[in-house]
Formats: structure tokens, sequence, C-alpha cells
């Protein structure tokens, strides 16, 4: 609205569509911002003010949402690596409670030897730290 009958207007401005065109590309990716700059300060100092203060919320935008997705993506790593460690951490002790308590020493679980799994303390310590 502001450059209606300007040379840049018309070049830059003219329809809904060149100007998202030109905002998007030259304002928020900063696909070369001195060009429409260049003109605008032409035409009006208050043109080309109002045009970098776009410049400036477009790339402070775009780069919180670039540190929000990869603060998920941490996060979402974070917790499947505590998941992973929790894991290998009851299966070791499992195993280390299971090398104790197998008294014929085939690897395999009888009956008996389930119950003192049961009646162990560090097993039921991990067990209960998974949850």
């Amino acid at each position: 609205q502001l450059t209606v009958d300007t040379s840049v207007g018309n070049m830059y401005f003219q329809d809904v569509g060149t100007s998202m065109y030109t905002l998007l590309m030259y304002g928020a990716l900063m696909d070369n911002i001195s060009v429409p700059l260049k003109a605008l300060g032409r035409e009006s100092t208050i043109y080309a003010a109002i045009y970098l203060l776009f410049v400036l919320l477009a790339t402070v935008t775009l780069m919180n949402m670039l540190i929000g997705v990869l603060c998920e993506v941490v996060s979402a790593i974070a917790i499947t690596e505590k998941e992973t460690l929790t894991v290998t951490f009851v299966k070791n002790k499992i195993q280390e409670v299971l090398n104790e308590i197998d008294e014929d020493g085939d690897g395999n679980v009888s009956k008996d030897e389930f119950v003192k799994i049961l009646e162990s303390r560090e097993a039921i310590r991990a067990l209960s730290d998974v949850g």
C-alpha cells in the first residue's frame, strides 16, 4: 500500500503474489537483500527502514524455529539414550544375579533358581529401578 504508483512498488510489490515472493526470497531467505533495499532506499528512507525491520523480524523468527527443532531433537535423543542405559544396566544386573544363582551352570533357570532370583535384593532393586 505504501509503494503504490512508485517504481519500486511496480517492480517488487505490484500485487500480492509478487509482494510475497519479494518478501520471502529477498527478506526472509536473504537471497541478495540489497537489490530491493537499494531500490527502496532510493524511493524513501522510510521504505528501506520498514524493509530492514521485516528482514530482522523474519530472520529472528526463522532462527527461533530452527533452535526449537534442534532442542526437540536433542531432547528425543537424550530420552532414547537414557532408556538404552537403563535397559543395559538392568540386563547386566540380572545377568550377574543369574550367574551367581545358577547352581548347575547350564545357563537355564530352574524353578528353584527362579525363586532365588525373586529373593535376591539386587535383582529386585534393578527391576524396581526400571519401574
